[in-house]
């Protein structure tokens, strides 16, 4: 299974060396610039990835809301907008 990803992984290389290659001398420097100040900074280059699994078990612990509209409520409303929207 590791085969199709390394694959995929030298298209991406060849398709990226394509662009880098085709970028002006100056435009070349610049990436080059910007690739040594993220490797500096490697937590600012990555954003933390949220944890999925620990939001959809605190999401199903918590109580209902009381003030939620039903569905038909909420029909109802998006019927009025949209009335509104084809009138005016």
């Amino acid at each position: 299974m590791s085969q199709p990803s390394t694959l995929v992984n030298i298209k991406l290389i060849n398709s990226l060396a394509q662009v880098i290659l085709s970028l002006s001398d100056e435009e070349q420097t610049l990436l080059e610039q910007r690739i040594q100040h993220l490797k500096a900074m490697p937590e600012a280059s990555s954003p933390p990835q949220p944890d999925l699994d620990a939001f959809f078990q605190d999401l199903e612990t918590l109580e209902p809301d009381p003030n939620q509209p039903s569905l038909q409520e909420i029909s109802k409303v998006v019927q009025d907008v949209r009335h509104e929207l084809w009138i005016d």
